[in-house]
């Protein structure tokens, strides 16, 4: 145990100084002596010989010490031995891929050491354990690995495991989605290891699109694990389409990595095929893809092999072999099912709703464009809500930071004040007229440094105001990426559901006549709502044809008309997406459809003192008599297209500094009788 204590300590000296040179050094050294040492020590040699093999990546030697040193330990039923030979073989494995055999070594090397209560041997062997069980998309059991590791670690002080893992913890829960919990984490890990919170704090901001701040972090790592940031700088730009940059980096990393085992390429290999797949060069991109996946098939890294299949699935497609891009999808779809991953899910869905659109196969095609509608608009709420509290914690760390650097200051003048205190009162030794002089001079000099720091002071408020008001702009942005998220689905499922109740009373050719119009509908909404504002020409258009499949769906029950006046450029006012819509589809639902004659719906449009103005009319049975229908007098029911819609319209009013209208007036005719309702929108024109 002696000996293995000696190298162990001069593996810590030569992490801290010399990490090549020493690791190298120690290596010769137990080389030198194995021969002459005996029984445990033997062994203990060996293992350490291993370990120093695999600091200086020296894979094949570090593995053939390892397996010497498991047969030994074996023979002699010494388990502490048999248990370093097999952590050993799992860090061997991890850097080959190799996670199957990685966990089942790790598992059993933590039964060896709980027997024989080796508690520093237990943190690493659960470390590797999680590390193994991540790469699989086991993600609880990995967050519970990594746990137990930090119990251990923290009961015998080590910092950097700790930072460590810390750092694999931030990247495991943003893997996961999971922002704000991956930020906490990356903080801790920067109380004690700086490399592994600038690799987790990187991947964070690039997250959320800020790819400047991720590669100034990426950078910050230190020059001996700057092999490990090649890939992730490279992805930034990818993600930028900044396509030669991309492929610089990437093929750097290619060339660091020569002296390394040939599986270290894998996800170089797949971020090329991604890459070729963009420049269109899609033999390459094929060639790479389907080398990659065959090595993570082989290592069950089942988040890269989902990632390469979905870029199979498309680059199947765009060579034109529809059925192994369509065979390629269901796979990726597979394993999306079984591990949960909801945005392969998402992409699955999309590209199997494109495949069997381009085939004509509708009702397939039908099916998955409802999944993919479902998952995506789910995946886009749940994104904007934790872009949304990743600034917030940024944004309270930062508070936090301002208040320590105040608190700071303070002391820092308190303790200036006390100096010149000091400094009076032993001038007050001196004569009368050198305390006069000097009590002139100190009077004079703290008037103007309480005035430079009282101006001081309101600079800095200054600053942090805007600061808070910027912040606050940033939220409001992200709330209104929300409702709109859920204005989408609201209107989607109930054309859908329009369509079920069509085809079932409809012939094949109506049926099919429609579902075109609304494919083309479908299209228009996903467009218009990745804007925060789009055209008054993009929104009548949508609203034509919205009103086109309604008046062919209650077999033309009712008539329509809009009218824009000549002066209203339509091309250049912009609106927000949807906004007509839910109060036509109210008037149509709830007045034109209980109608017995034929209804007529009317919309005008009309510009005046920086406003536009909507005019809603129907002729219907108005709002007095639908509440009286027992289907709509459910106290239930909820209007939740109107209620959204009213939301946006205050929040767009209110950015743009105006007082939102909306204003109903229920119609009447010369005997006082109900005969339809009148809405009218008020807007701010706006052009940008």
């Amino acid at each position: 145990m002696a000996v293995q204590f000696y190298y162990r300590f001069l593996f810590l000296l030569a992490a801290l100084f010399c990490p090549g040179l020493l690791f190298a050094q120690s290596a010769d050294s137990l080389k030198k002596i194995l021969p002459t040492l005996h029984g445990t020590a033997h062994i203990n040699a060996l293992n350490g010989l291993s370990e120093a093999f695999w600091n200086v990546r020296n894979l094949d030697s570090s593995k053939a010490r390892a397996f010497q040193a498991f047969e030994a330990s074996t023979k002699s039923n010494y388990e502490v031995g048999v248990g370093d030979a097999l952590t050993n073989l799992a860090a061997i494995d991890y850097e080959i891929g190799n996670f199957v055999d990685m966990e089942k070594r790790s598992l059993t090397s933590i039964s060896l050491f709980t027997k024989v209560h080796a508690q520093k041997r237990l943190a690493k062997a659960y470390s590797l354990l999680g590390q193994s069980i991540w790469a699989q998309s086991k993600f609880d059991p990995a967050i519970e690995a990594f746990n137990q590791a930090i119990i251990y670690f923290s009961r015998f002080n080590d910092s950097t495991a700790l930072g460590r893992t810390y750092g694999r913890l931030a990247l495991l829960e943003e893997e996961r989605g999971n922002y704000e919990p991956a930020f906490q984490y990356s903080l801790k890990a920067l109380k004690f290891n700086r490399n592994e919170a600038y690799f987790s704090l990187g991947q964070l901001y690039a997250d959320v699109g800020d790819y400047e701040t991720a590669r100034d972090y990426y950078r910050k790592i230190s020059q001996r694990l700057k092999l490990g940031t090649y890939l992730k700088i490279g992805e930034t730009y990818y993600l930028q389409a900044r396509y030669d940059s991309a492929q610089y980096y990437y093929q750097l990393h290619i060339k660091e990595s020569r002296d390394l085992p040939k599986k270290t390429l894998t996800k170089a290999y797949a971020l090329l095929g991604g890459l070729y797949l963009k420049l269109k060069k899609y033999d390459t991109a094929l060639a790479y893809l389907n080398l990659a996946l065959t090595d993570f098939k082989q290592d069950n890294n089942r988040n890269w092999v989902m990632r390469v299949l979905l870029e199979l699935g498309k680059t199947y497609k765009e060579t034109g072999e529809v059925n192994k891009s369509i065979k390629t999808t269901n796979e990726l779809l597979t394993y999306a099912k079984e591990s949960g991953a909801r945005q392969y899910l998402r992409d699955a869905h999309q590209l199997l709703f494109q495949l069997f659109d381009q085939l004509k196969q509708n009702d397939r095609a039908y099916w998955h464009l409802k999944e993919y509608t479902t998952l995506n608009n789910e995946i886009g709420i749940d994104l904007s809500a934790r872009k949304l509290a990743f600034y917030k914690t940024s944004y309270e760390r930062e508070q936090a930071q301002l208040n320590i650097a105040l608190l700071n200051k303070q002391k820092q003048l308190q303790q200036e004040e006390l100096k010149q205190t000091a400094q009076q009162r032993q001038f007050l030794f001196i004569g009368l007229l050198a305390i006069a002089l000097i009590g002139v001079v100190l009077i004079r000099n703290i008037l103007l440094k309480r005035r430079e720091e009282k101006h001081l002071r309101e600079l800095a408020e200054t600053e942090l105001q805007m600061q808070k008001l910027e912040t606050k702009k940033q939220l409001g942005e992200l709330e209104m990426q929300v409702l709109r998220t859920q204005m989408n689905p609201h209107f989607l499922f109930n054309s859908l559901n329009s369509i079920n109740r069509f085809i079932l009373q409809n012939n094949k050719s109506q049926a099919s006549l429609y579902l075109t119009k609304f494919s083309r509908l479908v299209r228009m909404i996903l467009q218009n709502s990745q804007n925060k504002l789009i055209t008054l020409e993009q929104e009548l258009e949508s609203l034509k044809l919205y009103l086109s499949l309604e008046v062919l769906r209650f077999d033309d029950h009712f008539t329509y008309s809009i009218t824009v006046p000549d002066d209203l450029d339509v091309s250049v006012l912009k609106v927000p997406p949807l906004i007509i819509q839910p109060y036509v589809e109210n008037a149509i639902w709830h007045g034109l459809m209980h109608k017995e004659e034929r209804g007529q719906l009317e919309i005008d449009l009309s510009g005046e003192n920086g406003f536009i103005s909507i005019k809603i009319t129907d002729n219907g049975i108005g709002r007095q008599k639908t509440n009286t229908i027992p289907e709509k007098a459910d106290t239930n029911y909820k209007p939740m297209g109107l209620g959204i819609t009213s939301k946006r319209i205050e929040l767009a009013l209110e950015s743009a500094s105006q007082s939102p209208s909306v204003v109903i007036n229920d119609l009447v005719d010369m005997n006082g009788a109900p005969c339809g309702t009148e809405v009218i929108l008020t807007l701010p024109v706006i052009y940008d």
